[in-house]
Formats: C-alpha cells, structure tokens, sequence
C-alpha cells in the first residue's frame, strides 16, 4: 500500500469494508466471485463436468465462431453481477479498476509464451446510449487493461450503427437477429475512395466488453471488424453467462 492508500483507504464495493488494497474490492468478496475456469478457450462457455482443460467444447467444433479466443476469468453470477451493474450505473471508474485488475492476471496467464494482440478495441454504444450513460464502460474497462499490458486501444473505428432492443431475455436466435447489422468500421472518405483500411486497423485485435452471454454481440461486432481485413479477433471480458442462464441475464 503506498502513501495516498494509508490516509485514504479503499472501501470494497461489495461489503463496505476497507479492501486494504489499491483496487475497491476486498480479497474475501473476491473469492466469492465465481471463478470460469476450465472453459472453453474459444467461446468460454464453462466446460461440462470430466472435460480436460483447455478442451475446445463441441459447439465451436462443429460451428467455429468468427473470433479465435475469449478470455472471461468469471461467470456472470452474483456478486460478479452487481460489480457490472455498478459498472454501468455510475460513473464506472472504479468498476473497471476492479475488473480491469482481475481481467489483466487471466489475459497474461492465457498469452503466456503467445503474442499479444496489437491493440484492443471496446465494444461501442450508439450515440444514444452513450449520451444518456456519459461513457462506455467497455472503454473504460479496455483503458484499464491496455494500460497495464501496453497496448493501444483503438477509439472510435467500430462504431454501433443502429439502437436495438435490450439483448436481456431473448433467445439465441432472437439475439443474432436482434444485432445482426448492428456494427460498422467507420471509414473516412479518403480511405474508402483508397480502400485502405487495411492500413488503419492492426491485424489482430482485442474486442472488450464486461460480460458477454450468447455470443450474438461479440459475432456482429467481430464480422464487421473482420470485413475491414481486421485478420483476427480476440474477445476479452470480465465475465461470460453460462448458456444455462443466457435467458435470464443480460
């Protein structure tokens, strides 16, 4: 703890107590959290009891989603739950610390020895919702990140082109319908005359987001980014709802 932490301790988000540390979230509430491990390093959905780890689950066998990994270190289940909505309800600054601080330990664990991505890329909000929230969360939280492992993070080059209803309750199929053309790469005049894009966006990048459920989101937004000859992209978030409960959360 340095000096500032000694006169003004932190206060952990979940219990109100001191955390005794540089991010609001003290050590027992984070081992409350409920840990993703043994998922699938694909999609991240939580793997079926008897899998090995860093088994690869049977859905993105047999239909491979567009992006090549995800990193999400936790379920989206309470307390994690209430970390997220504090996220969006405030003004976010010390959420993303929080998750940005236990996302940061998962994404170098799962790159050990492997290249980073070159630069990472928050999910967009339309203009709407940004401007009744005064920020995007998923920025906030991609900041905290590249900040720690050094990398870029790409503003305002995929934009959300169109409102869609709340993703909350639909089924999978109602969701990829629902944000099915919902994202764009925003093209300045001159690189759409040139067709150079190609030398705007790096190769690989990292799509952050807080939670992702069915995966709907993160599809539509990876298509439009890899129709930009984006060649890869990773998807990195603090949590991932288990199919079991994609109906039920957002």
């Amino acid at each position: 703890m340095n000096v500032l932490d000694a006169f003004f301790p932190g206060i952990c988000l979940l219990c109100r107590r001191r955390s005794r540390r540089d991010v609001d979230l003290c050590r027992d509430c984070e081992a409350a959290l409920e840990r993703n491990e043994r998922a699938c390093p694909v999609c991240a959905e939580p793997a079926p009891p008897g899998s090995e780890a860093g088994e690869v689950c049977g859905s993105c066998i047999a239909a491979p989603p567009p992006w090549t990994a995800t990193v999400a270190p936790f379920t989206y289940a309470p307390p994690m739950s209430r970390v997220v909505e504090c996220l969006k309800s405030g003004n976010g600054l010390r959420e993303a610390r929080i998750l940005g601080a236990m996302l940061t330990p998962a994404i170098r664990a799962r790159y050990r020895g492997d290249a980073l991505p070159d630069a990472l890329i928050a999910m967009p909000l339309t203009r709407r919702r940004r401007r009744e929230r005064g920020y995007n969360q998923a920025e906030l939280l991609a900041q905290v990140v590249g900040k720690e492992i050094d990398r870029p993070v790409q503003k305002g080059v995929l934009v959300r082109t169109r409102d869609a209803p709340p993703q909350r309750t639909l089924p999978r199929s109602a969701r990829l319908r629902n944000v099915r053309g919902a994202f764009d790469v925003r093209r300045s005049l001159r690189e759409r005359l040139l067709a150079r894009m190609a030398e705007v966006l790096p190769k690989r990048v990292a799509l952050v987001d807080d939670v992702t459920t069915t995966g709907a989101t993160v599809r539509a937004a990876t298509q439009a980014l890899l129709a930009a000859d984006v060649a890869e992209v990773h998807i990195w978030v603090a949590a991932k709802t288990p199919t079991s409960r994609a109906v039920v959360t957002s």
